[in-house]
């Protein structure tokens, strides 16, 4: 005979469950504090998967929709009730790390309602949506069990895949996760074929047409990362392992000596194609074996 499911419990606000419990939020530390009250008030531990299930039901959020969003991965519509919204047709990794994100979202609902009117620390805007992924990368990805783990299998592509099937996050956010959280020289980058700046704002006034090139469009590293400051926009030559991923579609790895904008360096690079909603892309993995000059 199957167990029957526990009650459905009455909604509980958790970012203000977890305001009144631990007081208002002073420091980006304490953000992150809500992520371990999260997984500890739900009967969770660190172990992979991570069942979102559990915190909902534990504080009688409804379980998220999900609708045809166009502009947003997801959305709290209503931080009184615990409604939220996600993009129907994004892959279920995808829609995971958007949950944990709007999970996060109610936190600072929360302490906005405590934040008016005195000296606590105001997070908008893009801070906000960074806290937000950083909160839903580590609720998704515990540092305890997730560095262990990276440490054994080192940062590569192949790890990444490893990692993402276990804790069933997307391979970006599993290799954002890897370079945040891992040592060695490494740095991810995310390449796009765009204009430069300049030649964005002078089309008007040219009769000619600049080529658009496959140029950086974000990048993280590590803390050990030696390649020097990777400015965004930076091209790479064509002739690149990153160009030929680009070109043929196709995964590409080896050895290569690369410019980055501080003098050239030794690279061990994986890049493979990407497709980021209506964009294509490649994403790369550059490990650096030392300065060429």
């Amino acid at each position: 005979m199957r167990e029957a499911p526990p009650p459905a419990q009455p909604y509980r606000h958790p970012g203000e469950a977890f305001l009144s419990g631990y007081g208002a939020l002073r420091s980006e530390d304490d953000v992150f504090g809500y992520v371990e009250f999260l997984r500890c008030e739900s009967g969770l531990s660190d172990r992979p998967p991570i069942d979102l299930e559990c915190i909902y039901q534990h504080f009688g959020i409804p379980t998220p929709l999900r609708a045809p969003l166009d502009e947003q991965q997801g959305i709290l519509v209503d931080s009184r009730t615990g409604i939220i919204l996600i993009k129907e047709n994004d892959p279920i990794v995808r829609q995971r790390f958007t949950e944990g994100h709007e999970l996060m979202e109610l936190l600072f609902d929360a302490h906005e309602q405590v934040r008016i009117g005195s000296f606590l620390p105001n997070w908008s805007g893009q801070r906000k949506e960074r806290l937000c992924d950083r909160g839903a990368a580590d609720l998704l990805m515990p540092q305890s069990s997730f560095l262990p783990r990276l440490n054994e299998l080192g940062i590569s592509l192949s790890a990444g895949r490893v990692l993402a099937t276990l804790y069933q996050t997307s391979l970006l956010a599993t290799l954002v996760r890897m370079i945040q959280q891992g040592s060695g020289n490494y740095a991810l980058v995310m390449w796009h074929c765009a204009l430069k700046p300049r030649e964005v704002k002078e089309l008007s006034a040219t009769v000619s047409q600049p080529q658009k090139k496959l140029r950086v469009w974000w990048r993280t590293q590590t803390p050990d990362w030696t390649g020097g400051f990777i400015p965004k926009d930076k091209s790479i030559p064509h002739d690149s392992l990153i160009s030929y991923a680009y070109v043929s579609g196709q995964p590409y790895s080896g050895m290569e000596r690369i410019h980055l904008g501080w003098g050239l360096i030794d690279c061990h690079i994986e890049a493979m194609p990407i497709q980021m909603g209506d964009k294509y892309c490649v994403l790369s993995l550059l490990h650096s074996i030392g300065s060429a000059i």
